[in-house]
């Protein structure tokens, strides 16, 4: 039965979901190789502080300029200060291998966390919704997480949806089904209940980013120390750019002064997005996948 097929019948495709996930796995991770670059617009709200930043990606790491702050453009001297911050970058060798770094390190979080869906679930088909196919998807008791991140991930369950013509992660939805302690729970514990939700989308042929980012977890660490994150992003009005650019090419794009219109766009993505308000009920504390 093709693919086409299963979606226009509604019922569980001829492959296994264990083998489905196996192929989804192999195509993510041949794309995260072998990606292109893409500029964007970023609306962050972390704590009642929402941000809106243009980003563009190169080689050498995400380069951004902050734009607007709760819904307010900046003023001269604020656009000015993030003149000097781009420029003192381009010449501070320390600075651009930091960004390096920390791109890298995000990268790096991505493959990993990506290449522990074939072992660390067990996987069953939910159903299909448009041309996409649901799994739910739970803890292998037999897989042994390798690492602490390998732990808070692998204490989730939930649901993962998955575009079934070209075999790649859609959205992936999970809760903390029971505490995660590190080290007996005297360094510091994850409390059950937490949840995350990704969104990605294709944003140019064979070309997927992670559109929607929101994870809230509460806990603790060592003294009782809570965490204090809490963070919701969206990204949008996403625009191919040329694979080797550089961060002098990437700093003359983000010196260009937006159109009021993605400016608007991204103001209705914030006001349309319920996690990115500011008027919302305390939500438990996050950390980032990316």
């Amino acid at each position: 039965m093709s693919w086409a097929g299963a979606a226009a019948q509604s019922v569980p495709p001829a492959q296994s979901p264990d083998q489905l996930i196996k192929d989804v796995v192999y195509n993510e991770l041949v794309d995260h190789r072998q990606h292109g670059f893409f500029e964007y617009l970023d609306v962050k709200r972390t704590g009642q502080l929402v941000v809106v930043k243009a980003e563009v990606e190169t080689p050498s790491g995400r380069l951004n300029r902050l734009l607007a702050t709760d819904g307010k453009p900046l003023s001269p001297q604020q656009q000015a200060q993030e003149s000097n911050r781009l420029e003192t970058l381009l010449h501070d060798t320390s600075q651009q291998q930091k960004l390096y770094r920390d791109y890298q390190g995000d990268e790096d979080r991505i493959a990993r966390i990506v290449g522990l869906l074939p072992n660390g679930f067990l996987y069953r088909y939910d159903g299909i919704e448009g041309e996409n196919v649901r799994l739910k998807y739970e803890p292998n008791p037999d897989f042994k997480p390798p690492t602490y991140e390998a732990r808070v991930f692998h204490g989730m369950a939930g649901t993962v949806w998955i575009n079934a013509r070209e075999k790649r992660l859609v959205r992936l939805q999970g809760e903390l089904i029971s505490n995660v302690d590190f080290g007996f729970g005297l360094l510091g514990r994850l409390d059950k209940g937490g949840v995350f939700n990704m969104e990605r989308v294709e944003v140019a042929s064979n070309n997927w980013k992670t559109r929607v980012l929101a994870v809230h977890i509460a806990g603790h660490v060592i003294l009782l120390k809570s965490i204090g994150k809490d963070q919701d992003e969206v990204r949008s009005q996403f625009r191919q750019v040329p694979s080797g650019l550089n961060l002098r090419q990437a700093e003359a794009m983000l010196d260009e002064s937006p159109s009021p219109e993605l400016l608007r766009a991204a103001q209705v993505e914030s006001a349309n997005n319920p996690a990115l308000s500011t008027n919302r009920s305390p939500t438990p504390a996050a950390f980032s996948l990316k």
